[in-house]
C-alpha cells in the first residue's frame, strides 16, 4: 500500500510539473516598454531655447527592473523636439510602488542627462503614474514627469505626459 501511495504521489508530481504554465507577470518581473505622449517645455538655457509651453510629441523606451516589490529602477530614453532641435533624455527613475490587486501606483525621482545638438546637460525630475494589468504579461501605464534641465545658471523645465505598454516577462 505504501509503494502505491508513493507511486501515485510521484505520478502527480511529474504530471503537475509537466502542465503548461500560463504567462503571467509578477511584481518581481523585468519589463520592457514603449510610450508616447506630449512634452511641454518652459523657459530656456544658454544652449537650449524653447517657446513657453509649446507642445511637442514625444516617445521613448523603458526598462522596468524590480529591486523589491515596492522599489523599481527604470532606465529610459525619451525623444522630443524643442526650438533648438531634437532632444533626447536619458534617465534612471527610482520608482516607489504602491501595489494594488490589478493596479499599481508609483511616484519617484528621475535624474539623468539631456542631449540636444552638441550640448549635454544634467536634468532631474519627479514622476507619478499608474500601471494597469491588461492581460497576463502586458501592462498599460500612464505617467507624468516634471523635469528641470540645468545649463549654466539657467534651467529649462519640461512637463511630460506619457502613456504606453509594458511587456513583463
Amino acid at each position: 500500500m505504501r509503494r502505491f501511495a508513493l507511486a501515485l504521489a510521484a505520478i502527480l508530481l511529474v504530471s503537475t510539473a509537466a502542465l503548461p504554465v500560463m504567462a503571467q507577470s509578477s511584481a518581481n518581473s523585468v519589463g520592457l516598454g514603449v510610450a508616447v505622449g506630449l512634452a511641454f517645455p518652459q523657459g530656456s538655457t544658454a544652449g537650449i531655447s524653447s517657446t513657453d509651453w509649446k507642445t511637442s510629441f514625444n516617445w521613448g523606451f523603458y526598462v522596468n527592473i524590480p529591486i523589491i516589490s515596492t522599489l523599481h529602477l527604470t532606465p529610459s530614453s525619451e525623444l522630443y523636439r524643442l526650438d533648438g532641435g531634437n532632444v533626447t533624455d536619458f534617465a534612471l527613475a527610482f520608482k516607489f510602488i504602491v501595489p494594488l490587486p490589478r493596479f499599481d501606483l508609483y511616484a519617484g525621482l528621475v535624474p539623468g542627462l539631456t542631449a540636444v545638438s552638441d550640448l549635454i546637460a544634467p536634468n532631474v525630475g519627479l514622476l507619478a503614474g499608474g500601471s494597469f494589468r491588461l492581460v497576463g504579461n502586458l501592462d498599460l501605464f500612464v505617467q507624468g514627469k516634471y523635469s528641470w534641465v540645468f545649463e549654466g545658471g539657467e534651467s529649462l523645465r519640461v512637463l511630460h505626459a506619457n502613456t504606453g505598454i509594458l511587456f513583463v516577462f
